[in-house]
């Protein structure tokens, strides 16, 4: 494999609409990305999801990851196809790990027939101030470790379970911030033993737990002066904190995944290609830049380059295929789609949102 298309199994991706245009089409071609991620404005219909999803995988020489953040409540990608999905936050209230359970097995349902095969859920950031406006009110599964482990695991299990890998977020946790990162650099003020021993803690039990290990995670763009000092230093760009906490001191050996590079906490601190070069040297497997596909194709010539010029390492380069190969060995097919699949997960959906509702 070439390497321009080497670099292209690093990124992550989104497309402008709900169709392959030219330009998307043309980014496709010549970058062969690793994945593409569908958000909001990619949703339209269950057929016209399936068919852009078909089409994604005809135009990619090696299968993608093809990928949406499905939680839920706030978070609701397809609530243009199915019955709203509950929040976290009813989750949360039922604090019954067999719903959990259940609202994975169906969102992997839901998803593998438009042709998913990964979710960036659950939310593993533990609740500290469920009033800070930090983008994550209503995500949260749990005010402590233990809460958020039972019921993110039993999600994670069902989810899996149904064929849908799932990738935990936002690595090594978000739950103290008072700021959202979709504007701005936050700041985790905790000490490093207060990080170890909170907001680690759903990771570690999950990196292990057989039946719901967490094999992906998403790197947060906060940052940790724990870690890193006063430099103004996203963990999704900290070799302290990929390369040095999560690789060597707790050792993960799953797939990181940068938060998007379009996000405000790093577009208001740095140029979003080199921001795309910083976040591979550091340690991470894939970057996400899903915004334009102008900005993509501006990151990956960045990489290339970096590449070339020996700043990203051929060490780098095999350790990420390492980690995207077992990914992607992993996933499972899509379902073949029918409408009365679609209709029946309505009304499971439904009957789920009921059963939570009456627990509450």
């Amino acid at each position: 494999m070439q390497l321009e298309h080497r670099i292209g199994q690093l990124l992550i991706v989104g497309l402008p609409g709900t169709q392959i245009d030219p330009a998307a089409r043309e980014m496709l071609e010549a970058m062969q990305p690793g994945g593409v991620l569908l958000m909001g404005h990619n949703i339209e219909s269950a057929q016209q999801v399936a068919e852009l999803t078909s089409v994604i995988r005809s135009l990619l020489q090696v299968p993608p990851l093809v990928a949406v953040d499905q939680e839920g409540g706030r978070v609701d990608r397809l609530k243009q196809i199915y019955s709203p999905m509950p929040s976290a936050d009813l989750l949360r209230a039922s604090g019954d790990a067999s719903i959990a359970d259940r609202f994975g097995e169906i969102t992997a349902e839901a998803l593998r027939i438009l042709g998913f095969n990964i979710n960036f859920a659950p939310v593993l950031d533990i609740a500290m101030n469920d009033s800070a406006d930090n983008g994550l009110k209503g995500r949260y599964l749990g005010n402590s470790a233990a809460q958020v482990i039972r019921l993110a695991g039993a999600y994670l299990e069902g989810l899996q379970r149904g064929g849908i890998l799932g990738a935990g977020k936002h690595f090594p946790g978000l739950g103290a911030t008072v700021e959202d990162s979709h504007a701005r650099l936050p700041v985790v003020e905790s000490s490093r033993d207060e990080i170890m021993r909170n907001d680690l803690l759903p990771y570690l039990e999950l990196f292990s737990k057989i039946n719901a290990r967490l094999n992906a995670l998403i790197v947060s763009h906060a940052h940790y002066p724990a870690f890193d000092g006063p430099a103004a230093l996203p963990a999704s760009l900290s070799k302290n904190i990929i390369n040095g906490l999560l690789r060597d001191e707790l050792s993960f050996r799953g797939l990181t995944i940068t938060d998007d590079l379009e996000m405000g906490a790093i577009t208001s601190t740095r140029d979003i290609s080199e921001a795309a070069v910083l976040a591979i040297e550091a340690g991470n497997d894939m970057v996400m830049v899903t915004g334009s596909p102008d900005r993509a194709t501006a990151a990956w010539r960045a990489m290339v380059r970096a590449a070339e010029e020996g700043r990203i390492t051929r060490a780098h380069i095999s350790r990420a295929f390492d980690h995207i190969a077992r990914i992607k060995s992993m996933v499972s097919p899509p379902h073949t789609q029918a409408e009365m699949a679609v209709l029946r997960l309505r009304e499971r959906i439904a009957e789920l949102n009921l059963v939570l509702q009456h627990s509450k």
